[in-house]
């Protein structure tokens, strides 16, 4: 779902073929009139790295080495956690700009923040909705071959474990 870039510039910039227009439409066409041709529609973007995370931990090698209990492993692992946690959080700050699946009268609508369980008679309806507004969206193509992410509330997360 995302690309991962490692470098040691500031900006990055790349670019992708927006999905909005006719650009890529079938249209009808009669033998012997004229075709006006239309534009591929291409968006500029750029990433500037200003900032950034870090987790400092200091300790001592000895200590460590004469530990039973902790490990490099173990600290550094708690380490990522915490930015792990930091992205997440960050990641999940954005959402004014997501669209909402939820629920309305117990059935799975579009553009609606009401939650509602997931439970095996309407788990099918919120999986064809999500699908449906992808392919609304002229985003079936990156869906099969991105899949798909979601955010899911606790209720449907104990339905999905159950």
């Amino acid at each position: 779902m995302c690309n991962v870039e490692i470098t040691d510039t500031r900006v990055i910039s790349s670019s992708y073929v927006s999905t909005t227009g006719g650009w890529a439409a079938s249209a009808a066409l009669t033998r012997g009139t004229s075709v006006a041709a239309t534009d591929v529609v291409e968006t500029a973007e750029s990433l500037t790295v200003s900032t950034g995370r870090h987790v400092t931990t200091y300790f001592d090698f000895g200590d460590l080495a004469q530990s039973p209990w902790t490990s490099e492993a173990e600290i550094f692992g708690r380490a990522g956690e915490r930015l792990g946690e930091f992205i997440e959080l960050d990641v999940l700050a954005q959402h004014a700009s997501w669209r909402n699946i939820g629920g309305s009268g117990g059935v799975w609508t579009d553009n609606v923040a009401t939650t509602l369980a997931t439970d095996p008679g309407n788990v099918d309806d919120l999986i064809r909705l999500l699908r449906r507004v992808i392919r609304e969206q002229n985003g079936h193509e990156l869906l099969q071959k991105n899949g798909l992410g979601i955010v899911w509330s606790p209720a449907s997360f104990e339905f999905v474990e159950a």
